[in-house]
């Protein structure tokens, strides 16, 4: 079977910011989570707690891949979907809703990323316990019409394990 990246075009019709960080470039990743512990350097257990316990401000992650994600993230595990067009375009559009933007509609850049070129941003939700990461990427997934519970998936193995159960 034959992948395709999303067209970087689609992404950046719907958050041209993103072009003028990045440019031409292959993939984006993009992330969710608490403004606080994700843009760290240094992760200590109040962060945790806080982020965990009390709802804090989110922030959007994009991570520049000038590569194949397989040759970028070589240890990371890796699932693939084969999206329709409009099952895509859902995603990106959730992806897009997943940025705060101001009165004019621009997202609002915070900080450099982590690692690699990448960029923070100001995102739409608090974080909490009941609202983490993995509930951001299984809403994402339900956006394309997937039927993954977006109540109960709270861990990364969660997410994992359904798209393990949809592959054929």
């Amino acid at each position: 079977m034959k992948s395709r990246n999303i067209d970087i075009r689609l992404v950046y019709k719907e958050v041209p910011e993103l072009k003028d960080r990045f440019g031409d470039i292959r993939s984006i990743e993009f992330g969710w989570g608490d403004k606080g512990f994700y843009q760290s350097k240094e992760i200590t257990s109040g962060l945790t707690l806080r982020a965990i316990f009390w709802p804090t401000e989110s922030v959007v992650y994009a991570v520049s891949v000038p590569q194949g994600v397989y040759e970028y993230f070589p240890s990371s595990d890796i699932k693939e979907l084969c999206l329709n067009n409009e099952e895509l375009e859902s995603l990106v559009s959730f992806i897009s809703n997943s940025f705060s933007k101001s009165i004019d509609g621009k997202v609002k850049e915070l900080k450099n990323g982590i690692y690699g070129n990448s960029q923070f941003y100001k995102g739409v939700g608090d974080y909490y316990l009941m609202n983490t990461c993995n509930k951001w990427i299984a809403k994402g997934l339900r956006s394309t019409g997937m039927d993954i519970s977006t109540t109960f998936t709270l861990t990364a193995s969660s997410v994992i394990g359904y798209l393990e159960g949809i592959q054929p």
